[in-house]
């Protein structure tokens, strides 16, 4: 089976049919994610979700040095790839591994579940809702500091991505540091959680870097019934501004992964590949 260092494995771990999810793992999310996906479809196929490295945004983290490792290590397994999944701001490197795997063995399909670009405005969504999941550890002026200070990152005029997340992520250590010291939880750089959104930062701005555009055209969309689809503009493939065919479902976004009637729609797709 593929690199455990780049892949952590799903389930069924011993079929050679290989489908691969591309995500960001968060113990904190609410929603369903590709396990849940995974044990609905059940047995038949070997089922991937990627591991991202941990980097650290405005350090060189770019788009390339999370794809390349994930493609090597699949590289290494004899088994081909029928399908690969991206989640969300995960559609973006779904995008880019199906690329990079279609040198070796015939292009995989491409199955995606409410895609998104990042954004500087969702970096900031993401700032604050971290800064609201260690509020209670926080005093008032820590709170207000980092509300002024998504407000001056995010501010209209920003462009940079990698170097916006650099400055969330800085801004986020000043505030939860002295917090983290009360609370003994000591140094708050070596927290888990901490580390883990730092990752996640430099995840959704490292894929800002990537052009999903080629691998999106020819991709099937797995649509929430509030999925809002993607800005024209944001979005090269597709005339309407979406990438490839999509199949929307009356069912919302964070039960998206756990539907029954989507895991039936995954595996007619994934069949029709074998």
């Amino acid at each position: 089976m593929a690199d455990s260092g780049s892949w952590e494995v799903i389930s069924g771990g011993g079929s050679g049919r290989v489908v691969l999810g591309a995500d960001f793992p968060s113990g904190r999310r609410a929603e369903a994610g590709f396990h849940d996906l995974a044990c609905r479809i059940g047995p038949g196929f070997s089922f991937l979700q990627t591991r991202p490295p941990t980097e650290r945004p405005g350090q060189g983290a770019a788009g390339d040095r999370y794809v390349g490792p994930w493609v090597e290590g699949i590289a290494r397994d004899r088994h081909q790839v029928a399908a690969v999944l991206g989640y969300r701001y995960g559609s973006a490197y779904a995008a880019a591994i199906a690329e990079g795997i279609s040198h070796r063995q015939p292009m995989p399909a491409v199955i995606l579940f409410d895609p998104q670009l990042a954004t500087i405005e969702f970096l900031g969504l993401e700032f604050s809702r971290e800064i609201g999941a260690v509020s209670s550890l926080l005093a008032d002026d820590e709170i207000e500091r980092a509300r002024k200070a998504a407000e001056e990152i995010c501010r209209p005029a920003t462009s940079d991505i990698a170097q916006a997340a650099a400055e969330i992520v800085e801004s986020y250590f000043e505030v939860i540091t002295a917090a983290f010291e009360r609370a003994g939880l000591g140094d708050a750089r070596s927290n888990k959680f901490a580390i883990a959104f730092e990752s996640y930062i430099s995840w959704l701005s490292a894929a800002d870097q990537i052009d999903p555009g080629p691998a999106w055209e020819w991709s099937t969309v797995i649509a929430s019934s509030g999925y809002p689809g993607l800005p024209a503009a944001a979005c090269a493939a597709g005339d309407d501004g979406r990438p490839g065919r999509m199949i929307r479902f009356d069912v919302g976004h964070a039960d998206l992964l756990r539907s029954e009637d989507v895991a039936e729609a995954v595996l007619a797709l994934l069949q029709s590949r074998s």
